[in-house]
């Protein structure tokens, strides 16, 4: 995707695409040949398309499929209409419910959570991170990106203390500033893994 400055989003997502290359590369593990991505809150999923070309970059060319879930109808509407050429699936679903949801299966070998809201409901994001990893095989990554530093090493905290340890933790210095002070676009991106 070519950056376009009238429309910021293309110039985020290009970057977002790097920053998973970066980041992610070489950290899945080699069996890892096809590649099943479970993006929870996802909302409009403007990062679909990245997810998907950065998972194809790393496993090489191959299968590639994603799991969107969020609990704005809108938004998982949007999703589905956008993205319907793509393989990904929207599901309109709560996340800090996604581990009984048996059928999504429990093999999914990278977690993502784009800009995740932990400091506006610490027990919320900490049921919907620990239902997530229900759903994460003992191999597998999670990412997320974060919109400020404080919310971001919150996040990481919380992550910790359920199992995950950090495996890559990056400022993103080309971040867009939103009119928030502080905040931006993917301000920081993280890698965890599950202890062993």
């Amino acid at each position: 995707m070519e950056p376009n400055p009238a429309n910021p989003i293309s110039t985020d997502l290009r970057q977002l695409r790097k920053l998973l290359r970066e980041t992610i590369g070489g950290k899945l593990p080699k069996e890892a040949r096809d590649l099943k991505i479970l993006n929870l809150a996802c909302g409009a999923c403007d990062e679909a398309e990245a997810l998907i070309d950065v998972g194809r970059d790393l496993t090489g060319g191959g299968s590639v499929e994603m799991v969107g879930a969020d609990i704005r109808i809108r938004e998982v509407l949007e999703a589905r209409k956008k993205f319907e050429h793509l393989p990904a699936e929207f599901l309109l679903e709560d996340a800090t419910k996604i581990g009984a949801h048996k059928e999504l299966g429990d093999d999914f070998n990278l977690l993502f959570m784009r800009h995740q809201n932990y400091w506006h409901g610490r027990e919320l994001w900490k049921k919907i991170f620990d239902e997530g990893l229900t759903k994460l095989d003992d191999n597998g990554l999670m990412v997320i990106t974060s919109y400020f530093d404080k919310e971001h090493r919150l996040a990481l905290e919380a992550l910790q203390k359920l199992g995950m340890e950090v495996v890559e933790n990056r400022r993103n210095t080309t971040s867009r500033a939103l009119p928030t002070q502080g905040k931006s676009v993917d301000r920081w991106v993280a890698v965890l893994r599950k202890k062993v």
